[in-house]
């Protein structure tokens, strides 16, 4: 059975028209299948969230649905295709009609895929994978087979083995995630990144390691964690509640020129430990006053936290949160410091407030911005 059969059966299923054996059926697939649990669990709840519907607003959303796959090159069998679309269809399948339309989407909100061979430099993923991963602008939640708890910013990637969970618990992460990992003594949970590895037992904790960004940041907000730095595998960091650890993501290539220069001068020991301290750090978590909810993970709850960051790093921010390209044109203006929140603002209100803080103009051009004095 194909996924996107699969697909059509769940949308049966979230309307109640699939049958005893359909929804066996389905479970096995499921079963078979755990990197489908995020995308069924988005679906399901915007499914619940979907109003009272009509007739012809569930065949428009079933045609736009099917216009929408057909441009994605996703095909259903004749058999389905036909069932679809039969005009004597319309009132009985109604209801799905509108699951078709989540389906619809959430299709433009992520991607599934099952991979081969390994999407890390050190190999620690190998082997048949899955890869979920959330596009600019959206933000997602899944549940993994050892029942850990994930939630995937805007632009992030998750890779893990098919096998997850038997053996071992190991992810591979790019971008930013929130980790709620189920305890398990016997099997560490592992996450690899670009620039550092993290091993913990079970605990809750944010990554934020986009390899575009100039610095991982691993957040601890309960229990502990232990951190290594590729490049240096027999130093372990181990992390205790309300602490950030911050490296340097161009670490590997700062490192390997510090070497050079110990190997010119002779002398390792004094010029290896300033090195060291200027690529990493330990913070403390920023909280918020008022509520005392941590600034590192509220983009979990939809906001967009932002706490004496300059604008130049706001703007990477919001470029991941609204989707958009910001070229900030005036030096001057990308240094100036901000805090606040963003929640239910567009990118325009945003900017407008923005405006309110630091004297600047901007041109907007689809999902182009510049900003310039």
């Amino acid at each position: 059975m194909s996924q996107e059969q699969f697909w059509v059966l769940f949308s049966k299923k979230l309307s109640g028209e699939a049958s005893a054996e359909e929804q066996a059926f389905l479970e096995s697939m499921i079963q078979s299948h755990p990197e489908w649990q995020y995308a069924i669990q988005n679906l399901t709840d915007l499914w619940k969230s979907q109003p009272a519907e009509d007739t012809s607003a569930g065949e428009d959303a079933l045609m736009l649905h099917l216009h929408r796959m057909n441009e994605l090159n996703i095909s259903l069998d004749g058999n389905y295709q036909e069932t679809l679309t039969s005009a004597g269809s319309v009132k009985k399948f109604k209801r799905w009609y509108w699951a078709a339309a989540v389906l619809l989407v959430m299709a433009g909100l992520f991607s599934i895929r099952s991979l081969s061979g390994s999407s890390n430099p050190g190999d620690e993923v190998a082997g048949q994978l899955n890869e979920i991963s959330t596009r600019p602008g959206s933000k997602s939640k899944v549940q993994l087979p050892d029942g850990s708890v994930v939630w995937l910013n805007a632009g992030s990637k998750l890779t893990y083995n098919k096998d997850f969970g038997i053996e071992t618990r190991e992810v591979m992460l790019t971008g930013e995630g929130f980790f709620d990992v189920t305890k398990n003594k016997e099997k560490p949970f592992i996450i690899n990144t670009s620039s550092i590895k993290i091993k913990v037992l079970g605990t809750a904790f944010n990554v934020k390691a986009y390899p575009e960004d100039k610095q991982t940041e691993t957040s601890l907000i309960r229990g502990s964690i232990e951190v290594t730095i590729r490049n240096r595998p027999n130093d372990k960091i181990i992390l205790t509640p309300s602490e950030k650890l911050v490296v340097e993501n161009d670490i590997a290539h700062l490192e390997k020129d510090s070497k050079k220069q110990e190997i010119r001068t002779g002398n390792i020991a004094r010029t290896e430990l300033p090195v060291i301290n200027t690529l990493m750090s330990i913070n403390k978590l920023k909280y918020n006053p008022v509520d005392s909810t941590v600034a590192e993970i509220q983009w979990v709850n939809n906001k967009l936290v932002f706490r004496d960051e300059s604008f130049s790093e706001l703007a990477v921010k919001m470029e991941r949160w609204y989707n958009v390209e910001i070229d900030i044109t005036d030096l001057r203006i990308g240094e100036e410091r901000l805090n606040g929140i963003f929640e239910s603002e567009t990118i325009v209100q945003a900017l407008e407030a923005l405006k309110e803080f630091i004297p600047f103009q901007y041109e907007k051009n689809g999902s182009k911005i510049i900003i310039h004095r």
